[in-house]
């Protein structure tokens, strides 16, 4: 699984995971192991899956993430 492993790279700055297909299921998983990237400064999920739900569940791991000037949701459905 990516999701766990992401969280042991806390120098990474950018992560771009636009026209993945990534849903709902995606982001809770993901969720977890982005609080841990406090030098995350971009985060692209446009064009995913992720609906209003998935924004729900990574709102929480957002607030981690006081580096990031970066947030692109464009195009999610």
């Amino acid at each position: 699984m990516l999701a766990p492993a992401l969280a042991t790279f806390t120098s990474l700055t950018t992560l771009d995971f636009h026209y993945n297909k990534i849903g709902v299921e995606g982001i809770r998983m993901l969720a977890p192991a982005l609080q841990h990237l406090s030098s995350l400064t971009s985060l692209d999920l446009s064009f995913n899956r992720i609906k209003v739900e998935g924004v729900e569940k990574l709102a929480p791991a957002l607030q981690h993430l006081t580096c990031l000037t970066s947030l692109n949701l464009h195009g999610i459905h």
